[in-house]
């Protein structure tokens, strides 16, 4: 056999082969074929491939936008992150989507753009003005490259583009306001009899047999859930204690920011600021060149600027350069003391200044407490992040070498073994209450395997690592435990529908020809409610009332409609409409609700028209989402 295999190995045939692996291996290197990406691809749409990180990101953002809207409010149970993915994923392939359509019907976002759109966010700027440096430091602290965070902003501005010219085309015809407006201003005559559930609980009988049965056929109601008792080792900022830093660390320190320990030098001047109006510079500039010819002959600034329409005095005292405009700050700090600097331009206005004091930079000795303090307090966040950052790479080793106990970890890396009370799949106290957790408590790994689970990263530089203690499964509760419980549903149940039948039996005697308030009358349990004309907004009658009131058909002149309907405190209705009529708002409060109207409906036109656009451009698209994807 060996031999057969080693002759149909040889000729030319074989030279061709190793030399297509060859290619293949010294292109792509050998380690690509054993080695996973280190950010796989997703799903692909028109082209554009969606990676790991992206999907990732994006799902972060979105779920951390939800916890603190909600705040206290939020409850992983009710937002379930596989599902906040698969969201996000559709959203990232729509986006993709639409960005191949904008960049082939010849939409352009050029650099100015992108430029004009950084510079005039007002969250990268000081005092009015960008500033490159908040501008890094801003996306360093989001753990954001500026090339993702333009790439990512050139994308938007590009779909922008495209909604934009969606936007301008879109109108609202005279029929659309006019039909809205109607709508929306309508009163309707309204009265009702409402049967409340809890007069009927009286007459409401409930056996054992109807108890058991309720309980067999609901054993899904009456389970307690699964849950698990945890002990877990965490490692945070904490939990880790670096050296004292030494001498030559701290020298160090006060070399690389001495400036900062310290105060910048200060300035004070006389300044002169002309305003310049919108496509005017021609104007400021004149007048500014007016107060610099007078300053120059003799008079002071604060005169020379009362002799020139538009010159605003001001007197600066102790300001550092970056609290100043940026020409303003360029020109001051470059004069000696007295000097009068020459005009110079602004984002806004020009400037004229004469400088009238400096403050010299002051830079604290190196010994004094208050700097020592300072040094010190660097030092121990530099040394405990970098120590926490080589702990946490252990973490992550002996979680991965040691997984059938804490035990091992907690001696290599002194950390205490905690543990917490009962946790549900959906909920717990302590670490229970991250979704994480108990996705990783439930998992076959940790559950079933009764193994460590993998380090769990909770944010704010905290790590987990987690193994199941005790474990409780799933059980039915007994019928004595819950029949109480089961007795009070079934007479709500009951009298809820005996409410209801009143109300049907209700309608069906109108029908046959009697009255609302004969009716009324002859019902003991009826109560009747008139409320007049209503609005859509009224606030003053049951909301589910006013909704069903308006989505009744209009009645016939002279003829009542009629629906029977549960009303917002559990109660059951036998709502009728008997007439219609317009709000009567004419003249000024009128034309002002129906541009509104317009506005809205255009709005909301251009809206519908963008989503079926991307709607078709999706259906149209070449999507792949890969298996795995939103694991």
């Amino acid at each position: 056999m060996l031999q057969k295999i080693r002759d149909g190995a040889s000729g030319p045939l074989a030279y061709v082969v190793v030399a297509v692996i060859a290619v293949v291996f010294g292109v792509w290197g050998i380690g690509s074929y054993f080695t996973p990406s280190s950010d796989p691809v997703v799903a692909s749409a028109a082209g554009t491939d969606i990676t790991h990180s992206q999907l990732q990101n994006a799902f972060n953002q979105r779920y951390g936008r939800i916890r603190q809207m909600l705040g206290k409010n939020f409850d992983p149970s009710l937002m379930p992150p596989d599902k906040i993915r698969r969201n996000v994923l559709n959203g990232l392939i729509n986006q993709a989507v639409m960005q191949a359509y904008a960049r082939d019907a010849g939409y352009r976002v050029t650099n100015a753009d992108l430029l004009a759109q950084i510079r005039s966010n007002p969250q990268f700027q000081e005092n009015g003005q960008f500033s490159a440096d908040r501008y890094k430091a801003l996306l360093a602290q989001a753990n954001i490259q500026p090339a993702q965070y333009e790439a990512e902003l050139r994308h938007s501005l590009l779909t922008q583009q495209v909604q934009q010219v969606i936007g301008a085309g879109a109108f609202a015809s005279s029929a659309e306001v006019d039909q809205a407006y109607r709508l929306a201003n309508q009163q309707r005559k309204t009265r009702y009899l409402v049967f409340n559930p809890n007069t009927f609980k009286g007459d409401v009988k409930v056996t054992s047999a109807q108890i058991k049965s309720y309980y067999d056929s609901h054993g899904k109601q009456f389970r307690s859930p699964q849950r698990v008792k945890l002990s877990y080792v965490s490692l945070d900022t904490g939990s880790v204690s670096p050296p004292a830093p030494s001498e030559d660390t701290l020298q160090k320190l006060y070399s690389q920011h001495k400036n900062e320990l310290g105060t910048s030098e200060q300035r004070s001047a006389d300044v002169v600021r002309v305003a310049i109006s919108p496509g005017d510079d021609a104007a400021a500039r004149q007048s500014i060149q007016a107060v610099a010819a007078a300053a120059n002959h003799g008079k002071t600034l604060k005169q020379a600027a009362g002799d020139v329409k538009g010159a605003a005095f001001q007197t600066l005292d102790s300001q550092t350069q970056s609290a100043l405009p940026s020409a303003l700050g360029a020109a001051l700090f470059g004069l000696d003391k007295g000097a009068l600097s020459n005009p110079v331009r602004g984002k806004n206005a020009w400037y004229l200044a004469r400088l009238t004091g400096v403050t010299p930079a002051n830079t604290p000795d190196f010994n004094a407490p208050q700097v020592q303090s300072q040094l010190k307090a660097m030092a121990q966040s530099q040394a405990t992040a970098a120590a926490y950052k080589k702990q946490a790479q252990q973490l992550d080793d002996l979680a991965y070498q040691a997984p059938n106990d804490l035990q091992t970890i907690s001696n290599k890396l002194g950390l205490k073994i905690q543990h917490t009370d009962w946790i549900s799949p959906q909920s717990g106290p302590g670490i229970g209450q991250y979704d994480a957790v108990r996705k990783a408590a439930f998992s076959d790994a940790v559950y079933k395997d009764k193994l460590n689970s993998e380090v769990i990263d909770l944010g704010q530089q905290r790590k987990i690592v987690l193994r199941v203690t005790d474990r409780q499964p799933a059980e039915r509760k007994p019928l004595a435990d819950v029949s109480d419980d089961i007795r009070q549903r079934l007479v709500s149940e009951k009298a809820s529908s005996r409410a209801r039948d009143a109300a049907d039996a209700a309608l069906k005697k109108i029908q046959a020809g009697a009255s609302l308030e004969s009716v009324a009358k002859s019902d003991p349990k009826a109560a009747l409610k008139t409320l007049g004309f209503i609005g859509r907004s009224d606030s003053s009658a049951d909301a589910r009332i006013v909704d069903v009131v308006f989505s009744m058909p209009l009645p016939a002149k002279g003829k009542d409609s009629y629906q029977v309907a549960p009303t917002s405190d559990g109660q059951v209705a036998l709502v009728a409409v008997s007439d219609a009529r317009d709000s009567g708002t004419t003249g000024a409060k009128e034309a002002k609700q129906r541009k509104q109207y317009t506005q809205q409906q255009t709005q909301l036109n251009a809206q519908l028209e963008y989503a079926a656009l991307d709607t078709y451009l999706r259906d149209q698209a070449d999507v792949n989402i890969h298996k795995g994807a939103l694991q």
